[in-house]
């Protein structure tokens, strides 16, 4: 259900902070870390300073241009996908809060961190990766896959429950469960605002046929489950998976109480 991108092409597990020179174009030891990760500094370097530089003009646009569709986010905390560049643009300041165009805007690049799941702004606000369009990885879309804010990081203590709904990764590194209270978050690209679930391997393996591709084979798409978790509830976030059981899309579909995927 998770989708292979381009870091898993390479070294997994490969993490390196680069500090060198005072241009980014011109560094080639980030050069190098991104080659190491990625295969390929090129469209990594085009997407990082156009998509800084849109911050920096409040080019909505431009910003919203380089964004992965669907994506999630928090609009005055509420966890909300974005499908489209036009929805983006719409809801602009409140996706690229001051707290998030500030770590964009004041991220000197020479000092991105870079790793198998890709290129960090600031403490995780923005993640940038890309994924494979072909077999051979010579097609590449690098594109904004992750914001978030990072200003709080503290969580109450876990509760214990069975949810249902939809198991949904629309997003490299990006894995929810939507049910009828909230769209919890299971991983995420980065993990400032809590640590990715334990038990991930806990959830079950989804029949392919009873799973809805929505990004025209990249591997991103959703499903239907019933999870036993720990929650973290005023964040929205399974902490831990117990156990798990796939359920026919039918399932949900039927579930009137359940949001769209």
């Amino acid at each position: 259900m998770f989708a292979r991108t381009v870091a898993l092409v390479f070294a997994a597990g490969m993490a390196i902070v680069v500090s060198a020179g005072p241009s980014f174009a011109q560094s080639q030891p980030l050069n190098d870390a991104l080659d190491n990760a990625f295969g390929s500094h090129d469209n990594y370097l085009a997407v990082i300073n156009s998509f800084q530089a849109a911050v920096k003009a409040h080019d909505t646009a431009a910003v919203a241009a380089a964004v992965r569709y669907p994506i999630g986010v928090k609009i005055n905390g509420k966890a909300t996908t974005i499908k489209s560049a036009s929805d983006f643009t719409r809801n602009y300041d409140a996706i690229m809060t001051s707290e998030i165009a500030d770590a964009v805007i004041n991220q000197k690049l020479d000092d991105l961190f870079v790793n198998w799941k890709g290129v960090m702004f600031g403490n995780g606000q923005i993640w940038i990766n890309g994924i494979c369009n072909d077999s051979t990885c010579k097609n590449v879309d690098v594109k904004v896959a992750t914001i978030q804010s990072t200003a709080d990081i503290s969580a109450p203590a876990p509760s214990h429950e069975m949810r249902c709904g939809w198991l949904t990764n629309p997003t490299p590194g990006n894995l929810w469960l939507m049910d009828k209270d909230a769209t919890w978050t299971i991983t995420s690209q980065a993990e400032a605002e809590g640590p990715d679930a334990d038990g991930i391997d806990n959830i079950p393996d989804g029949d392919p046929k009873q799973f809805v591709d929505t990004s025209h084979g990249a591997g991103h798409g959703y499903g239907c489950a019933c999870l036993t978790v720990e929650t973290n509830a005023r964040d929205q976030r399974i902490t831990k998976v117990i156990s798990g059981k796939a359920l026919p899309l039918a399932k949900c579909r039927a579930d009137k109480a359940l949001p769209k995927p």
